[in-house]
């Protein structure tokens, strides 16, 4: 109940949460699908350790808001409130030494979660985005385009130089598309250039 989550499990939005760091509209029906479906089947052992930030444990900052596995925490929360959560307090319980707690902590909490803590300083806004980059549910165009103009500074406007008509590829715009690239790392630019390097219609879009 103290972790906090951008929205509750039936997906209304949580104003303790900033939403700066919720690049996903967790109240739409796919989102919404995916929590319910996760609850009712919840699979502690794909809430755990991990090395990856889209799966295992949610991540939290100190102050205990969520910046990757919202959607997981609002499954957690929602699992808690249908009674679903058994198999997953259980597995908290005999995982406990592993984790660095003992058994009786874990049996003491009304409705444990296990949670990683961000240690280093950090663009939460940044860190929000990239950790849910390869999350299991896939962005919507809106929630990608809002997440992509966060990447666009003053000084990548100012090489925005498309042609008079338009057309976002043109030679003009070649600087403000190769920042852009850079700006989203090699994984996620390679999606948007052709085997030969060249921009793509899903770039533009």
């Amino acid at each position: 109940g103290n972790v906090i989550a951008s929205h509750d499990h039936n997906g209304g939005t949580n104003p303790k949460f900033p939403q700066e760091l919720q690049p996903r509209d967790r109240s739409r029906d796919s989102s919404q699908a995916w929590v319910q479906k996760t609850a009712a089947n919840l699979d502690p052992d794909s809430l755990g350790k991990t090395g990856r930030a889209d799966t295992g444990a949610p991540i939290v900052g100190p102050d205990l808001v969520v910046e990757s596995g919202n959607g997981r925490t609002m499954a957690i929360q929602l699992a808690y409130a249908r009674g679903t959560a058994d198999e997953y307090r259980a597995w908290l319980v005999e995982e406990a030494e592993y984790f660095g707690f003992k058994p009786e902590q874990v049996e003491a909490m009304h409705q444990p979660i296990l949670v990683r803590i961000r240690k280093t300083e950090v663009d939460r806004a940044a860190f929000a985005v990239e950790a849910n980059q390869d999350d299991k549910l896939s962005f919507s165009a809106t929630e990608r385009a809002r997440s992509d103009a966060k990447r666009i500074d003053d000084n990548m406007s100012m090489l925005f130089n498309p042609s008079e008509d338009g057309d976002l590829l043109a030679a003009s715009n070649s600087k403000f598309i190769q920042a852009f690239l850079r700006s989203l790392g090699d994984t996620e630019a390679a999606q948007y250039t052709t085997t030969d390097g060249k921009p793509t219609q899903a770039l533009v879009a």
